[in-house]
């Protein structure tokens, strides 16, 4: 289990996405297919009731609280997820090295559009 999922434990996950990580350009060229039969690291973004948690090549990017579901949104026309934090500031985050298919765009709207 990855250490970023223990500050989540005890919460209720709303979404969760779970992508293979990609190959840089680099990586690409020094391992090429070894690097896609190995690869073991992973791309998640995760919503609980209380916190954002987004992590790319199981490295923790950003982990914050939300003050209000409500003030959850998401622009699928340039991948930028925007909140208030529990100081009650507008915050954003960009999901573009997440690389969202057209399916996980809707599921993510399916959410955030059901538990308002």
């Amino acid at each position: 289990m990855k250490n970023f999922f223990s500050l989540i434990k005890d919460e209720n996950i709303l979404l969760k996405i779970k992508k293979k990580s990609e190959a840089s350009f680099w990586e690409y060229q020094i391992l090429g297919l070894f690097y896609y039969l190995f690869n073991l690291s992973f791309d998640y973004f995760i919503i609980t009731d209380k916190k954002i948690v987004y992590v790319i090549k199981d490295k923790l990017i950003k982990i914050a609280e939300y003050s209000d579901f409500s003030t959850l949104e998401f622009n699928s026309k340039n991948d930028i997820f925007s909140y208030k934090n529990i100081d009650n500031q507008e915050q954003k985050l960009n999901l573009n090295r997440l690389r969202l298919s057209y399916e996980e765009i809707q599921k993510i709207k399916k959410v955030l559009n059901h538990n308002i």
